[in-house]
C-alpha cells in the first residue's frame, strides 16, 4: 500500500511490469516484460513467475542543455490553458516548434535537460509553480544539477587539494561529477518527486533577491558608472574579493546562531528559521573541508599542526580560491556589468541578474548548451577578456535565418579545459543563446527566436550524425 498526505490506495507489483512482452525463459508464458531501466541496463520480470533477469543497454553519449527559467516558464504557458499568457505563447508557433523538439530529442535519448535549484526556487514565488516543477522535471528525466553550493566546493576543493600537493589544479568539467545521476544513461521508466524544501520560503527568496538587486543598483550608480577603471581592475577586484566575502560570511553565520541559540526558550517549539541558522552555513562547511584536506592527505596519513597551520595561511595568502572557474566567470560577468555602467548605460540590471550569473558561473562549464534570457547577455557584450577566459563577439550582420552565427549567440571557453575522454586537448565552446531585448520589434524578436531555435536543432542534428 502507498500512502501519502493527501490520499492512500493498494497498488499490484504486477503493474510496474510492463510491455514489450517476451516468452519467459522460466515458465514459457508470454509474459516476460519490462521492469526497470537504470543507467545502461534493464530488468526483465516474468508477471507469472517473477522471474528476472538483467539486460545490457547500449551507450549513450548524450547532449546536456540547460533551459532557464523563462523556457521553462513559457513552455508551461504552452501546455497550460488556465495560465496567464497562455494565448501569447500559443501564438507563437517557436513554442510549440522548441517543446516538440525538446520532447522528442529526449526520447531519442539525444539529450538531457538537468534542471537546477535555480529552478526549484524560482517556481516557489510563481503561481503555477506545481505546473513549472512538473515542466522542469518532465524535461529533466528527473535528472538534476547538485546544489550550487556543493559545485562550489568541488572546485575551491581541487585547489585546496592542489596547494597540499604541490601541484596545478586540474579541472576536466565532467557533468557526471555535478549531477545527480549519470546523464548518458537511459531514461527510466519511473522517476519520484517530493515536496518543496520546507527551509525555503517564497518570503524569503524575495527578499534576499531583493536585497542582493538593492546591492548591485547601489554599485551601479554609485560605484560602476562613477569611478572609470578598465576591464581588468573590475575582474580582478571581483575575484580577489571573493575570499574575503567568505570570511565576513562566516563571521555573520556564527552571530545568527548566537542569536538564535538565545531565542529559544525550553518548552517553546522552534521555528524554521532559528533552526536553520543553528547549522552549518556554506561558507562555514567550506572552511572546514579545507582545513580537513590540509589536514589529512590522500596518502591516509596525517600533518602536523605546524605543517596544516602553514598550509592554510599559504594558501590563503595566495588567494586560490580566486582561481576557481565559477569566481572567473562570475567576475568576468560582473566586469561587464561595470563596463556597461561606465559607457553610459543608465538603467541598473534587473532583479534577476544576480541569480542569472550565479547559474551561468555554477553550471556553463558543464553544459553543452545554455539557453538564456537576456538577462545575462552581458556576456556577449564582453569583448575584453582576461588570459583564461575566452569569450568571442558574433558578427552582426546574420539576416540569413539558418546562418551559424548570429549577432545574439556567444561562445564563451575557458583555456583550462580538459578534453572529454582526453582524445585530444581543445577548447570546448559552450553556446548561449541570448535574447535580443526586440519588444518593440516583433518581426527581429522573431527572428532572433529562429536563429536560436536553428542552432539548438543543429547542434543535435550533427551529434545524430556522429553516432
Amino acid at each position: 500500500m502507498i500512502t501519502t498526505m493527501a490520499h492512500s490506495g493498494r497498488f499490484d507489483p504486477r503493474d510496474f511490469i510492463s510491455a514489450p512482452y517476451r516468452t519467459c525463459p522460466e515458465c514459457g508464458h508470454e509474459t516476460f516484460g519490462i521492469l526497470l531501466i537504470r543507467d545502461n541496463r534493464y530488468t526483465r520480470r516474468c508477471r507469472d513467475c517473477w522471474h528476472s533477469s538483467e539486460y545490457r543497454l547500449p551507450e549513450l553519449r548524450r547532449k546536456i542543455i540547460y533551459l532557464d527559467q523563462f523556457v521553462i516558464s513559457n513552455l508551461m504557458k504552452l501546455v497550460t490553458p488556465s495560465a496567464k499568457g497562455h494565448e501569447k505563447v500559443k501564438a507563437d508557433a517557436f513554442w510549440q516548434e522548441l517543446h516538440d523538439l525538446l520532447i522528442q530529442l529526449r526520447h531519442l535519448q539525444l539529450i538531457v535537460c538537468p534542471y537546477s535549484e535555480s529552478h526549484e526556487n524560482e517556481s516557489l514565488v510563481f503561481e503555477f509553480g506545481d505546473a513549472l516543477k512538473k515542466m522542469y522535471k518532465d524535461l529533466g528525466s528527473g535528472n538534476s544539477f547538485q546544489r550550487f553550493d556543493s559545485i562550489k566546493s568541488q572546485q575551491i576543493g581541487e585547489l585546496a587539494h592542489a596547494w597540499s600537493e604541490e601541484r596545478e589544479p586540474k579541472f576536466d568539467f565532467d557533468p557526471s561529477d555535478v549531477l545527480e545521476r549519470n546523464p548518458n544513461g537511459w531514461n527510466e521508466r519511473f522517476y519520484i518527486t517530493t515536496g518543496n524544501n520546507p527551509f525555503v520560503k517564497a518570503d524569503e527568496l524575495r527578499r534576499v533577491r531583493n536585497a542582493m538587486h538593492a546591492i548591485i543598483a547601489r554599485l551601479f550608480t554609485n560605484v560602476w558608472s562613477v569611478e572609470k577603471h578598465d576591464f581588468a581592475y573590475w575582474y580582478d577586484l571581483e575575484c580577489k574579493g571573493y575570499q574575503g566575502w567568505l570570511r565576513k560570511a562566516v563571521i555573520q553565520s556564527r552571530e545568527e546562531r548566537v542569536k538564535a541559540l538565545l531565542a529559544y526558550s525550553p518548552g517553546r517549539e522552534i521555528s524554521l528559521e532559528n533552526l536553520n541558522a543553528t547549522l552549518p552555513s556554506f561558507a562555514e562547511a567550506l572552511c572546514a573541508s579545507i582545513e580537513h584536506i590540509m589536514r589529512f592527505p590522500r596518502d591516509g596519513t596525517e600533518r602536523t599542526p605546524e605543517e596544516r597551520s602553514a598550509l592554510e595561511k599559504s594558501f590563503g595568502d595566495a588567494n586560490r580560491i580566486a582561481e576557481a572557474p565559477f569566481v572567473k566567470l562570475s567576475s568576468l560577468m560582473y566586469a561587464a556589468i561595470a563596463m556597461r555602467a561606465a559607457s553610459g548605460q543608465k538603467e541598473p540590471p534587473d532583479t534577476g541578474t544576480t541569480t542569472d550569473i550565479d547559474t551561468v558561473s555554477d553550471l556553463i562549464p558543464y553544459c553543452d548548451v545554455m539557453f538564456i534570457d537576456n538577462g545575462c547577455r552581458v556576456v556577449g557584450h564582453c569583448s575584453w577578456t582576461c588570459p583564461r577566459i575566452c569569450v568571442q563577439q558574433m558578427p552582426t550582420n546574420c539576416s540569413h535565418p539558418t546562418r551559424r552565427r548570429s549577432s545574439w549567440t556567444a561562445f564563451v571557453a575557458s583555456e583550462t579545459r580538459s578534453p572529454r575522454n582526453n582524445l585530444r586537448r581543445c577548447e570546448r565552446y559552450m553556446e548561449i543563446a541570448i535574447r535580443k531585448d526586440c519588444s518593440q520589434d516583433p518581426i527581429r524578436e522573431k527572428r532572433s527566436l529562429g536563429r536560436i531555435y536553428w542552432m539548438l536543432a543543429s547542434q543535435i542534428d550533427s551529434l545524430a550524425r556522429s553516432r
